[in-house]
């Protein structure tokens, strides 16, 4: 990343140690029950930030709806640019199971 501000510094530093803790916690847990974790932790965050900038609790679920559309609407197009990347990039941050010895002896045996 290239010429980043100091708060994007910050986001993705944030972004990075997330990641960490999930990946620490694959050591003792499934990565669907991490994935849960992260899931139910997003939303718990993102709850508490709405609250927070809520004036009263009359405004925060005034505001509830418009907030899960818009948080909502973010979290897919950040899955979706995540999903593409991922796709374009599967060889360099996974093994590729479509080059993989195992996998071409069996595509030769049906």
């Amino acid at each position: 990343m290239a010429d980043l501000t100091p708060e994007d510094e910050q986001f993705w530093d944030v972004v990075d140690n997330v990641i960490d803790v999930s990946n620490n916690a694959m050591e003792t847990s499934e990565p669907g029950l991490v994935n849960s974790a992260m899931l139910y932790a997003a939303a718990r965050y993102t709850t508490f930030v709405l609250a927070s900038h809520s004036e009263t609790r009359k405004d925060f679920i005034a505001d509830t709806p418009e907030a899960i559309r818009q948080f909502s609407e973010e979290f897919q197009r950040l899955l979706e640019e995540n999903m593409e990347d991922y796709a374009e990039n599967y060889k360099v941050y996974m093994r590729d199971e479509e080059d993989s010895g195992a996998n071409k002896d069996a595509a030769e045996d049906e």
